[in-house]
């Protein structure tokens, strides 16, 4: 038993040696270690700074809007940006060749039923809308803008009809009909009911012939007084949204009949925008009207329906370059952030859901950021409800412009999907008085040669 004990405390003493040695061994902290075979002169030096100097202003934007998404229609006074109306030019094509009405066909009423998506602005505003039939034809070729117009009659086939966009959700009948989602429905004249009856049958023997005879409508509303909306409209939702015509025989006038026209995605239509900006604010007509730019590093402003988009320029980044002598620069991360002013109305003019951010080339084109490329995820663009902000990761931009590897002509901000949406959105400057101002921070290191 003696023998056995001295065993253990040599053992015991030997492990407590071990220990020792490991803790005074492993002294030396990660941070310091290999410190003595680098030069001082060549550590890499992390850094932050959110002070970069950013000059920025609102432009005024023309889009495409050629079979885009969403038809728009409505009119807003926004008490910021002014007056906005909206409306469209659309195609119908025929439900069926060979269409035959019958000898003696009569009409009873014919209705343009759309299915309405989503409507931006204050739901409960009165709206007025007409309808006219088209004179000149939609070109398949031409590419439409938000400001192109074509050719209409003056007989409003609407009557000045009245409606308040409030969206149904709960099913509800109309006739033998059951509606599943919301929809606009506008009694139109007997006069194109009449025509579409009594066209000759030839008319329905092809698409292409039948838009020759019928070349399609245009909607507008009424300018609001105040507050209004925009709706979207589904034109291409076949089994909701349709021209009907409703009609008997002469001879057997208790057989109630139904006729359809639709809008296919083979077919053309184009959303029409006018705005009238000097409704606006005196700080927003300065800047967006009246060319004081400078007003913009106060706040700037952001509207789809090709209405307004900011320019963003960071004028002295390529002389961070020139100031490292014989160092290089790497950018860990950039990144711009865009907070809205806090008195910001979101319960009647809610946040985009996402904003894009694309770069300038010498001749005012665009292209795509090359921190786009790395995803959404990455990249950003994405309204922050909890911040009221948007930011973007630019960082291989931003290296970019500080190594003069990339033109510094400035940045172009807007709202995704502006061509179909009606959103609007107002960005504090770089100057705001508020803390919360729009600002690139840039995380980099500091490498010595």
């Amino acid at each position: 038993m003696r023998t056995h004990h001295s065993t253990a405390q040599t053992c015991l003493a030997l492990m407590i040696g071990v220990l020792t040695l490991c803790l005074f061994s492993c002294k030396k902290t990660p941070n310091t270690i290999g410190n003595d075979l680098i030069d001082d002169n060549n550590y890499i030096n992390v850094m932050h700074t959110d002070t970069v100097q950013v000059s920025c202003h609102a432009y005024l934007d023309s889009i495409g809007s050629k079979n885009v998404r969403y038809a728009l229609l409505g009119s807003m006074n926004d008490p910021v940006f002014g007056l906005t109306e909206a409306g469209f030019y659309t195609q119908f094509r025929f439900s069926s060749s060979g269409q035959s009405f019958g000898t003696a066909p009569v009409l009873d009423s014919i209705v343009l039923q759309i299915a309405l998506s989503d409507v931006y602005g204050d739901t409960t505003t009165l709206q007025t809308v007409h309808v006219y039939e088209l004179t000149d034809s939609i070109s398949s070729s031409d590419p439409y803008y938000s400001y192109s117009e074509i050719g209409h009659d003056a007989i409003d086939l609407a009557n000045g009809f009245q409606f308040r966009p409030h969206p149904r959700t709960k099913n509800f009948s109309i006739g033998d009909d059951t509606i599943t989602e919301p929809i606009i429905r506008i009694p139109l004249s007997p006069t194109l009911g009449n025509y579409l009856l009594q066209i000759d049958s030839t008319a329905y023997n092809t698409p292409d012939v039948f838009k020759t005879h019928f070349k399609g409508l245009y909607l507008i509303c009424d300018a609001v007084a105040q507050n209004g909306a925009v709706c979207s409209l589904t034109l291409t939702n076949n089994t909701t949204t349709q021209l009907q015509l409703y009609y008997h025989d002469a001879a057997t006038p208790q057989n109630a009949l139904r006729y359809y026209f639709y809008v296919t995605s083979s077919d053309y239509y184009f959303n029409h925008f006018d705005h009238d900006y000097t409704q606006g604010t005196p700080e927003f007509v300065g800047q967006l009207l009246d060319g004081n730019t400078g007003l913009g590093q106060q706040r700037v402003y952001l509207q789809s329906m090709g209405g307004i988009r900011t320019r963003l320029h960071f004028p002295n980044i390529t002389h961070w370059a020139d100031s490292l002598e014989h160092s290089h620069i790497l950018v860990n991360e950039a990144k711009l952030v865009l907070p809205a002013p806090s008195d910001i109305d979101t319960a009647l003019f809610s946040a985009p859901k996402k904003l894009v951010l694309i770069g300038f080339n010498e001749d005012n084109t665009t292209y795509i950021l090359p921190d786009n490329y790395e995803g959404d995820n990455y990249f950003g663009g994405t309204y922050d409800a909890q911040s009221k902000s948007v930011s973007f990761r630019i960082s291989e931009y931003i290296e970019k412009l500080i190594l003069n590897k990339t033109a510094n002509n400035g940045l172009s901000l807007g709202i995704d999907g502006a061509s179909y949406n009606a959103y609007r959105w107002i960005i504090n400057g770089p100057e705001a008085d508020e803390d919360n101002r729009l600002r690139l921070e840039v995380t980099y290191s500091i490498v010595n040669e």
